[in-house]
């Protein structure tokens, strides 16, 4: 009954102790920016709205509805009763279940996507979360709703709300992080108020690829931390002095942290890494290698594919692009699409993701082993879930189209000439080689049938009959391939073995274009109607 009044008296206390607090820190360590008493306003404001149950109310209302807006399966969340509801009465559906506390490993482990999946919506899709994700607020049903449901979501008196700005900064920390990037990183940080707009880079970066990439290879906590110990030279085993120099050097990076790096925790992180670190934690219960990170990747990668937003698009740019390559960017710079990349995305967003030991393992370059097929592949990115895919890709196509028709006519001509070239006649005994040489096909000129250009007003006179050699003639329709060109060329044949096999790959570089395998791969693309579709990579697919 007088709930209110103890919480009021122990916030009151904490407040006080937190601004004398915050008072030495800003007096023996001014580099440490983090407001202390900001943090402790945020959950001083977590524990009253838990205490009025029409605010409860409001927040389970709403959480079920987006989770049914959003069609997100296998999670429920009670009805709401308004009209039997105040402040201090909450009435909602009854939910026969068991908490995930009570449940088996096996159980946990199984329900643990679909919590996850629930999550990471109300995270970066909505930006209206349920912090207190602990096993007593998620019960697994006795039996399946008739939707399909399998988990049940309760007791939303703690929520939090994060606005499209910091969702966007956040994924785009989780991309740079999968990436390891850690220059971009620190822009991130920076867009977050993690870290100063001043922040030595120079220091952070090394000291940011110690701590995260233990994380970025997955596992946990505890092969994160035996991550740490095998980095800093501290597994078991080694000798003594060993151990004391790595433990030393962890040291030493620890106190530059907290001496060096002015970093601060913003404070609706305080309420957002809580939540964070609770489902972790359930998580790690059925599966002991879960890294809620690394996991989160797949959702990522189909929200990278799928919204067509300005700060979604550049993030999915700075993952498939290559800023060394031969396009023409818009700030001046180059680029590339890295095909790997784009093949990995696209098995990501369909959930392959790549494990090292048991663990998620997110590599970019890498192609999952167990992927997805091609026809699964294509199905995806002409699909709704990919449209911001298909509109980064639509400027690629003109290019792709141009560097593989180039390579395949360039090395047909090639084929043929060799192929309709007559053999050297023989050698006469003791009298050598007195015929001459076969003539090379490709430079006889020949009276070819030539369109004309007048003053560059297009194709308006009829054309015209010229001398012109075949290879000057290859060699204005298909100028010969760059050196950029011709590695690009070599992963869109990578990409095509990885998907269609070693006879599309073949065919990609332009070998064996007059085969009967040739042949029969054309008529079946013509057959199928994938030369007809214009369209292809349209939204009125």
């Amino acid at each position: 009954p007088d709930v209110l009044s103890t919480v009021s008296k122990d916030l009151y206390v904490l407040r006080r102790a937190a601004e004398v607090f915050q008072g030495l820190v800003e007096r023996f360590a001014p580099q440490q920016k983090t407001n202390y008493v900001a943090l402790l306003n945020e959950w001083a404001i977590g524990f009253y709205t838990e205490l009025d149950f029409n605010n409860e109310a409001s927040n389970q209302r709403r959480l079920r509805d987006f989770l049914m807006e959003k069609e997100i399966d296998g999670v429920t969340v009670p009805k709401v009763y308004d009209e039997l509801c105040t402040r201090r009465l909450l009435v909602s559906e009854w939910i026969d279940g068991i908490k995930l506390s009570q449940c088996s490993e096996d159980e946990i482990a199984e329900l643990t996507p679909i919590a996850q999946e629930a999550f990471l919506t109300q995270l970066f899709e909505v930006g209206f979360f349920h912090a207190d994700p602990h096993p007593g607020n998620l019960l697994r049903l006795d039996t399946p709703t008739p939707e399909g449901h399998k988990l049940a979501l309760i007791d939303c008196g703690l929520m939090a709300s994060i606005d499209s700005r910091d969702r966007d900064n956040m994924i785009s920390a989780v991309i740079h992080l999968a990436n390891k990037d850690y220059a971009s990183l620190v822009d991130d940080f920076i867009l977050l108020k993690i870290l100063p707009p001043d922040s030595d880079r120079a220091a952070i970066i090394p000291l940011m690829d110690k701590a995260l990439s233990p994380y970025v290879k997955g596992g946990g906590a505890k092969r994160y931390e035996e991550e740490v110990r095998r980095l800093y030279g501290m597994e078991e085993g080694t000798d003594m002095q060993a151990q004391v120099g790595g433990f030393q050097a962890m040291t030493q990076d620890a106190l530059t942290v907290l001496n060096d790096i002015p970093f601060s925790i913003p404070p609706y992180f305080a309420i957002l890494g809580r939540a964070i670190v609770t489902l972790e934690g359930v998580a790690l219960t059925g599966n002991p290698n879960y890294g809620i990170i690394m996991e989160s990747y797949p959702f990522i990668a189909r929200k990278l594919l799928r919204e067509d937003r300005p700060e979604i698009q550049q993030a999915l740019q700075e993952v498939l692009f290559d800023r060394s390559g031969t396009d023409s960017d818009t700030d001046g710079t180059t680029r590339d699409l890295k095909l790997s990349r784009l093949l990995a995305l696209l098995n990501n967003a369909a959930g392959a993701v790549a494990t090292q030991d048991g663990a998620a393992f997110v590599d970019l370059d890498a192609v999952p082993k167990d992927g997805i097929s091609f026809a699964d592949g294509l199905k995806f990115l002409l699909s709704n879930k990919a449209e911001s895919l298909r509109n980064l890709l639509e400027s690629e196509v003109d290019s792709i189209v141009d560097i593989l028709s180039r390579q395949i006519f360039r090395k047909g001509v090639s084929e043929a000439t060799v192929a309709l070239t007559p053999p050297r006649p023989p050698s006469i005994p003791f009298l050598g080689d007195i015929f001459p040489p076969s003539p090379k096909l490709d430079e006889i000129p020949l009276p070819l049938l030539l369109p004309t250009d007048v003053n560059g007003g297009g194709l308006s006179s009829p054309p015209t009959v010229n001398l012109m050699t075949i290879k000057e003639l290859t060699d204005t329709i298909a100028p010969k391939l760059e050196q950029g060109d011709e590695l690009y060329a070599l992963a869109l044949s990578d990409a095509a073995k990885e998907f269609f096999g070693e006879e599309v790959a073949e065919f990609v570089l332009g070998e064996g274009v007059f085969s009967v395998k040739s042949v029969e791969l054309l008529l079946g693309a013509i057959r199928s109607g994938a030369l007809g579709r214009v369209d292809l990579l349209s939204n009125d697919v």
